[in-house]
């Protein structure tokens, strides 16, 4: 069976995180995507990288670049996209991060575009969007963040006694917004082509995908809490998923490691306090000010007499929601993760075997893997030229004129 895009054609037009991330989905779903690289681009090649001698390669690119072709096109010159304008015409997608009406200067926009080839789908994926008082800002994952509110519920707790104290909210360890958008633009992409090839006129359309919409839209459960507060004459419910109850919670091992706890219902509360043996505690958990205080020490205490693999197993068998806090390596190594397959080894000529992180999908019928390592930039460039039927004679002269 053929994988589930296999036919369709993306152009990648995007850099650094968000899009790429986004195209290597549809990739490892089976389309061809061709990566439009700047040949001047300085940030194309971005670290931490696999080094053997003066030799190295982008460790982050053999993730996001994988199953991807290459070209290198200066779209700042007519005569490369002129040749741009040709691989539209036989493409299904387009997908851009340029600065909003960075793409209409260099006349590669979807109005542009959808001239050439009107079926085509066009989706740029932004920090702040297409329009707006912030179009033109830059930014970066930790603003958008931030804006959206999630930065201000990612906070220390602070105990009872202290809760005049200012506690500052903590930079994430990874890219909601970045990944966030490239997750959602991968879903409009996807329905986008559903909608054109359910669509009698097979016409493509225009999605705008902003990054900080993305974010903003994670947080339901903030939404509700602040949405129902105007009809419940001004009293806010508690959020009690940023760590301000003791049953939603991290806590420190005896061995200064860290375990996690998500018992929110209660049924997983009493098994909470039957793995700590605690029965005193169990008609206290949704307890407030003082006696919460009481909880949170109570179980802090408690945990710290034991390590965390010991409190591992003692909570195995028991319907806790209690897990181990592990770095990224130790997650590698973590056995659901093994089973799942989620770290694969691939065969490098130059390295040897290095890992790759494995699709989260599993398809049953046609099940994703990494079928090409990431392409060195413009590694397709002469291959996809004379595709489309240019001469040697052209290609010398686009080297020439630093057209790729």
């Amino acid at each position: 069976m053929k994988l589930p895009l296999e036919g369709i054609r993306i152009l990648d037009l995007s850099r650094m995180l968000p899009g790429p991330y986004c195209s290597m989905i549809l990739a490892d779903l089976g389309a061809e995507v061709i990566h439009i690289n700047n040949p001047r681009y300085p940030y194309a090649n971005p670290p931490p990288f696999y080094q053997k001698g003066r030799y190295r390669e982008s460790a982050f690119n053999s993730i996001l670049m994988r199953n991807k072709k290459s070209i290198s096109l200066n779209l700042k010159k007519e005569k490369a996209r002129e040749v741009f304008y040709e691989l539209v015409k036989g493409a299904d997608v387009i997908l851009e991060t340029f600065r909003p009406k960075v793409t209409t200067k260099l006349k590669i926009d979807y109005k542009s575009l959808s001239k050439i080839n009107e079926s085509i789908i066009y989706c740029s994926l932004t920090g702040y969007g297409q329009e707006g008082p912030y179009e033109q800002i830059a930014g970066h994952d930790l603003n958008y963040v931030g804006l959206c509110g999630i930065l201000n519920l990612n906070r220390e707790r602070k105990p009872f006694d202290q809760e005049e104290l200012e506690n500052k909210p903590i930079v994430p360890g990874i890219q909601a917004a970045d990944i966030g958008g490239g997750l959602v633009a991968t879903i409009g992409i996807l329905g986008a082509i559903i909608g054109r090839n359910t669509n009698p006129n097979k016409k493509g359309q225009y999605i705008d995908v902003s990054m900080l919409d993305s974010v903003f839209s994670f947080m339901p459960m903030a939404a509700a809490i602040n949405f129902s507060k105007e009809l419940n004459d001004g009293i806010q419910n508690e959020n009690i998923l940023h760590g301000s109850v003791p049953y939603y919670s991290i806590y420190k091992t005896k061995d200064g490691r860290y375990i996690s706890v998500g018992a929110i219902e209660l049924k997983f509360w009493h098994a909470l306090c039957d793995g700590l043996k605690r029965e005193d505690l169990k008609n206290k958990q949704t307890v407030r000010g003082e006696e919460r205080e009481y909880v949170f020490q109570e179980l802090e205490q408690e945990f710290l007499k034991k390590t965390q693999s010991e409190w591992i197993k003692e909570f195995r068998g028991l319907d806790a929601c209690v897990m181990p806090i592990k770095s990224f390596n130790e997650a590698c190594k973590d056995p659901q993760i093994i089973t799942r397959k989620m770290v694969v080894p691939l065969k490098d000529p130059k390295f040897g075997e290095i890992p790759n992180i494995a699709s989260p999908i599993k398809y049953s019928q046609t099940p994703l893997s990494i079928r090409t390592h990431a392409p060195k930039v413009g590694q397709h460039t002469i291959e996809i030229l004379k595709e489309l039927k240019y001469s040697d004679e052209q290609i010398r002269e686009f080297k020439k004129n630093s057209i790729i």
